[in-house]
């Protein structure tokens, strides 16, 4: 068992744990109910160096996996041969549990991974009513299995359920692609309006690029902290084999654009964008890397994993060895960049630049040392209280600009 927690996680994302029979009846370890099939068998661990992982613990992804998850006393351990790691689980939050005030169950509404309430409050996504969804993507994985969106005041029950828990610290919202021309920016501004208006959190976005960019400056002045159009795969071929529908109704060059002009915009590090690691070749992903760096986003790395009611249920999984020089890459080229690596971090379904510092040299291992304040409740706090400061600076601006167009 490698003792490098980056390592250990990339790993474990991609070979899973095999559950001691022990555990097998504990359902309450299983921290995704929002979604079925062999994603939602996972299992999300807190490993040395405090660092946050989503396993797989499906039999179809574990066979040859030589790890472990067992209890003695309790306490829970990681095992592969002789060598074992004490390990935390992080179980399903008591909201799940709970019923919003139309009685809606709250564990349909939103999932809490690591820090984060992850909610997508919107009904199907359009490329997939296009017939044009992604083939790696599998609705049923998304929870969005209903024709409505989910009222806004459902989503503030849970929000407030998930922070009176003590849950959960930041707000992450995420769509599918919706046809207009915001792309989905004013359907999502009520839900982040009474977010911000009933809690001191910050919020996440992410979405589809619009097609003008003034709606990139509009989602920021109604209180959106970090914003993500993630284009997933670099490979333009592949992409347009995979993701008919974001090169058709969005097209590749869009995303990049509509990035470079978000890091202009929003403060250092809390744009961002996510790459899939084992659907492109790795120098193709690190391509990919460097792009988003050259233009001061942030890059976040995320391991394939094929769902059973997709096109690449078959697809083979990427090889831990093979990949591990893109994170390495990820965290020396953020670096050198200068990239904020505190805002966009602690995701147990993806390696973010402040994890990759695991596969550089040692002493970048303890370089995140700002981590403890960003961590801390002080620190968001801190970082709350500035990012209100720097968005009143751009509101008017924004105003005035959609003001003389109309919009």
């Amino acid at each position: 068992m490698s003792p490098n927690p980056g390592f250990l996680k990339l790993d474990l994302a991609i070979r899973g744990i095999v559950v001691d029979d022990s555990l097998r009846g504990r359902n309450d370890l299983f921290h995704a109910p929002t979604v079925r099939g062999p994603v939602a068998r996972s299992v999300e661990l807190v490993l040395p160096g405090e660092v946050l992982v989503s396993a797989p613990v499906d039999e179809a992804f574990t066979t040859d996996s030589p790890y472990s998850l067992l209890q003695e006393a309790d306490r829970f351990y990681l095992q592969a041969g002789d060598e074992r790691a004490e390990v935390q689980i992080v179980g399903a939050p008591g909201y799940y549990a709970k019923k919003t005030r139309s009685g809606l169950p709250m564990w349909r509404i939103g999932s809490s991974y690591g820090p984060y309430l992850a909610i997508n409050p919107a009904s199907r996504c359009a490329f997939s009513a296009k017939g044009s969804q992604c083939q790696f993507c599998d609705a049923s994985t998304q929870g969005v299995d209903r024709d409505e969106p989910i009222p806004v005041e459902d989503v503030v029950d849970t929000v407030r359920a998930a922070f009176a828990e003590g849950a959960i610290d930041f707000v992450y919202l995420h769509i599918g692609y919706v046809d207009s021309e915001d792309s989905g920016v004013r359907f999502l501004e009520p839900y982040v309006r009474a977010i911000k208006r009933h809690f001191d959190t910050l919020v996440a976005v992410q979405l589809q690029p619009p097609r003008d960019n003034r709606w990139i400056d509009y989602i920021y002045a109604i209180g959106v902290d970090a914003l993500s159009y993630s284009i997933q795969i670099h490979d333009e071929e592949i992409l347009k084999s995979l993701c008919v529908g974001r090169v058709e109704q969005v097209g590749r060059q869009r995303y990049y654009d509509a990035l470079a002009h978000a890091a202009q915009i929003f403060p250092n590090g809390t744009v961002w964008s996510d790459l899939i690691v084992g659907l492109e070749p790795t120098e193709s992903t690190i391509a990919g890397v460097d792009s988003l760096v050259d233009m001061g986003v942030l890059p976040v790395l995320s391991v394939f994993r094929p769902l059973g009611d997709t096109d690449l249920r078959d697809h083979p999984m990427p090889d831990t060895a093979e990949v591990a020089p893109v994170f390495a890459h990820m965290f020396e080229r953020v670096r050198e960049a200068g990239i904020n690596i505190n805002w966009v971090r602690d995701l147990s379904f993806a390696v973010t630049p402040f994890e990759a510092r695991y596969f550089s040299d040692p002493d970048a291992a303890v370089s995140g040392a700002l981590g403890p304040l960003y961590r801390s409740r002080l620190g968001n706090l801190a970082v709350r209280n500035l990012s209100r400061l720097r968005r009143r600076l751009r509101v008017r601006q924004v105003n005035d600009s959609f003001g003389s167009s109309n919009l």
